[in-house]
């Protein structure tokens, strides 16, 4: 367990580094592949409840697909932290005029704005990562709160990891707890998994 947690640790700090050397200009443009090729995906266009995650930093931004998902009367809802007990919830959010700076500085629900949104209804949420390997493991920021998520899920929503292409790694130490992600989308190709649950 000790080995496993440096190893990511050691990966975490590696990809940081590469994904926070890309430009503003660079993560737009790969974000704006990415985004096209989620919107194709049919698990997304059959949905009805998608949960998004809010980009911060140098991570892959989802705008896009939250407002493609608006324009097509899908319910989205977007994490808001409990940092005391390091869980998020999933709230209904229906414009970006519902969300203020939460936690860390992302954007989350206002408290007053906040729609609780039941987490059995999710049919696809969208899975942020630090790194992914091929298998659908993930390496997040270390707080554990999408650890603590994921297996909240039901088993029949997929689980869309989004990434660059360079937060790929050979692979990724995983643990009985750890819930891989059904597919990973890049600016360069969509992986499926197939990884069981």
């Amino acid at each position: 367990m000790i080995m496993e947690e440096i190893n990511k640790k050691m990966i975490r700090k590696r990809i940081l580094a590469a994904r926070d050397a890309l430009s503003k200009e660079n993560i737009g443009e790969m974000s704006g592949r990415i985004c096209e090729r989620v919107v194709l995906l049919q698990a997304i266009r059959d949905c009805a409840v998608l949960m998004a995650f809010l980009s911060f930093g140098s991570e892959v931004e989802t705008d896009a697909i939250i407002e493609w998902a608006w324009q097509q009367d899908k319910r989205v809802c977007v994490p808001r932290c409990r940092p005391g007990e390091r869980r998020i919830d999933p709230h209904r959010i229906k414009s970006y005029d519902d969300l203020e700076p939460g936690s860390f500085g992302i954007r989350e629900p206002k408290p007053e704005m906040a729609t609780l949104q039941p987490i059995a209804d999710i049919d696809a949420a969208l899975v942020p990562a630090v790194a992914f390997d091929r298998r659908g493991y993930r390496v997040g920021y270390g707080g554990g709160y999408y650890d603590r998520f994921l297996p909240e899920l039901p088993t029949q929503t997929i689980r869309v990891g989004l990434a660059f292409s360079c937060q790929l790694v050979e692979a990724i130490p995983a643990g009985a707890h750890d819930v891989p992600v059904d597919m990973i989308v890049t600016e360069k190709e969509v992986i499926t998994t197939g990884s069981p649950r």
